[in-house]
């Protein structure tokens, strides 16, 4: 049981080590380069087409990982399950090319930024053409580092080559957004070449299913993006290019150091999926064990990125962002925060089929972080926006904990039980 996981959490650590130490290659000359103003235009731009990318990925990043973990030794159902979520990507990206084509015609601060709005929207293609709930649901996720990591090895020396002065801030969004499609087609191919699904064409009903099991997924990660995306995109029209430049460098090392949680959960998923339909006291040991190593893990990583803020914005972004400093101060819990919340919402609420509270809990939260943000903003400006995210994202794990010890869910002790219980 426990040989898929370390395989995968391997893969996963050789991919997160690398999203960790390459962007320290480039993020430093992109702060220095671009400045707090154009690169807060550059984080307004990605926080925007996350939206769309948000759109494009549905929940299928969980529901149809789920379904594929059930029948991962089943070629044709996997090829079925690939097919139909494919073909609703497809649909809802069309969707998303006409939303964008709108807000640049209508919307004053997105005109203004058309060229690097355009230039970012390929995020959303390369979230169509990379399947990685399909590596999640088979536990192929060597197949992930492979084709994100080769692709993200492009964007170093395209950056210093292309990108050098505030004027080429779409340059930068253009080689950043690239990366994903070009990582996109190499997983592709990787698919094609190892025959992991044979083509069937999708009925109309199979799309719609498609739709309807991810709906409560993709009503949680919406809500998600309300205490996350919509912060930055929020503080972009409250604030201006330059405090949200201070608030995105803040956030792009707060990220960095929070994709340490990414292999161990991705890992995970798929796994307890699986042991829940087959022994779910060995499912909910397997969660706690996840649950107590990640908080000690992320609750360390958390406390020295708090000392080490000063350093951090001194050295990484220069003397034009100690304004960050502090925005960095406020977010350093958040890393731990979030560990704790993934174990208790998406490797334990979400595979007992607790769907409907997970989905109320984080959009109950993102309502909570809107109404906190925009009067923090006008207030405090960069650190309002942080000391909003650090509120919201403890509102998140306080109830998640609270309900699961209310519907006496074995998570943080052991007793005997079956998952047909909740």
């Amino acid at each position: 049981m426990a040989h898929p996981i370390l395989r995968n959490m391997f893969a996963l650590s050789v991919l997160q080590v690398a999203n960790m130490v390459l962007p320290l290659a480039t993020l430093p000359y992109l702060f220095r380069v671009l400045g707090p103003d154009h690169f807060g235009a550059y984080v307004f731009a990605q926080a925007v087409i996350a939206y769309l990318v948000l759109l494009t990925d549905y929940g299928f990043i969980l529901s149809a990982t789920g379904e594929i973990a059930k029948v991962q030794n089943d070629r044709d159902a996997v090829s079925r399950i690939f097919w139909k979520t494919q073909a609703a990507k497809i649909l809802v990206a069309c969707v998303g090319l006409a939303l964008l084509m709108l807000g640049v015609l209508l919307v004053p601060k997105l005109i203004e930024l058309r060229p690097i709005m355009f230039a970012t929207f390929p995020l959303v293609i390369g979230s169509v053409l990379f399947p990685q709930w399909l590596f999640q649901g088979l536990e192929r996720m060597s197949f992930v580092t492979i084709s994100t990591l080769s692709a993200r090895l492009l964007v170093i020396p395209a950056t210093y080559l292309l990108v050098h002065s505030p004027d080429d801030t779409w340059r930068a969004a253009l080689i950043a957004s690239m990366s994903t499609v070009v990582a996109g087609i190499i997983s592709l191919t990787l698919i094609a070449r190892l025959r992991l699904i044979s083509f069937e064409l999708p009925s109309v009903s199979d799309v719609i299913g498609a739709f309807q099991e991810g709906w409560h997924v993709f009503i949680a990660t919406a809500a998600i993006s309300l205490y996350t995306t919509t912060n930055s995109v929020l503080l972009g029209f409250l604030a201006g290019n330059v405090t949200l430049g201070y608030f995105g460098a803040a956030d792009k090392i707060r990220n960095v150091v929070q994709a340490l949680i990414a292999p161990l959960s991705n890992a995970l998923y798929p796994r307890v999926n699986a042991l829940f339909a087959e022994d779910a006291t060995k499912a909910f040991a397997l969660v706690r064990k996840a649950l107590y190593a990640l908080s000690a893990i992320m609750l360390a990583v958390s406390v020295m990125l708090w000392a080490l803020a000063p350093w951090i914005v001194r050295v990484g972004m220069g003397p034009q962002y100690a304004p960050a400093v502090d925005v960095l101060r406020w977010m350093a819990f958040v890393p731990w925060l979030v560990a704790l919340s993934n174990v208790l919402g998406l490797q334990m609420m979400l595979p007992l089929g607790m769907k409907k509270k997970f989905s109320e809990i984080l959009l109950g939260s993102g309502v909570f972080n809107v109404a906190l943000l925009v009067p923090l903003s006008i207030r405090f400006g960069a650190q309002g926006a942080a000391m909003s995210i650090l509120a919201t994202e403890t509102l998140v794990t306080g109830c998640m904990a609270f309900y699961l010890i209310q519907k006496r869910v074995p998570v943080f002790v052991t007793r005997a039980a079956s998952a047909d219980e909740y």
